[in-house]
């Protein structure tokens, strides 16, 4: 199998991981929602900034540092891509640093975050109008358009690079062995 095809697989395979995250968080609300702490949390959830900002810390933040946290590990692999023999290297060789880690999944991240954003600034713009804001329409297409270049740069060139593995001065190898963490 080739190497991006392995790159998707591996964030399939991650994707597990982030799934049963959000089904915690879901569940966590479920019970919050049962309790006497019910009106601050609803509160959180009132408008599209505080929405947006709780959204990010307790989903985009965990997503971005278990990637990261994973990546820049000895192993210098998520749970996903040691599975399927991937690692993540800075270019030439060696083990990739914290901080191009979390560069390279703030960046892998963007659209994820960006939709997010427009979808909060979507419900709570659409609440009382016909139509939302209009830029939220524009965003949208960005995420969309930023996200198939990140595709379409898996498959271009022989080294199989993505944009985010450019900003980072990073690689994805496969290899025989994942080291231990």
């Amino acid at each position: 199998m080739n190497a991006p095809v392995l790159r998707l697989l591996a964030f399939a395979l991650d994707y597990i991981v982030i799934a049963a995250y959000l089904i915690t968080l879901a569940a966590a609300s479920l019970v919050i929602l049962a309790t006497p702490m019910r009106t601050p949390f609803e509160s959180i959830w009132s408008n599209a900034w505080s929405a947006e900002l709780a959204g990010f810390l307790l989903l985009t933040t965990p997503v971005i540092l278990y990637f990261a946290l994973f990546e820049s590990s000895p192993a210098g692999a998520t749970l996903g891509k040691r599975v399927l023999h991937l690692r993540v290297l800075r270019l030439g060789g060696g083990r990739l640093s914290l901080q191009r880690s979390l560069i390279r999944s703030a960046v892998k991240f963007l659209p994820w975050e960006m939709a997010h954003f427009t979808i909060w600034h979507y419900v709570y713009g659409a609440a009382g109008h016909a139509n939302p804001p209009s830029w939220t329409t524009i965003i949208l297409v960005a995420v969309y358009l930023i996200a198939a270049v990140y595709i379409l740069s898996l498959f271009i060139g022989h080294t199989h690079r993505t944009i985010y593995d450019r900003l980072a001065g990073s690689s994805v190898i496969v290899s025989d062995t994942v080291a231990d963490p």
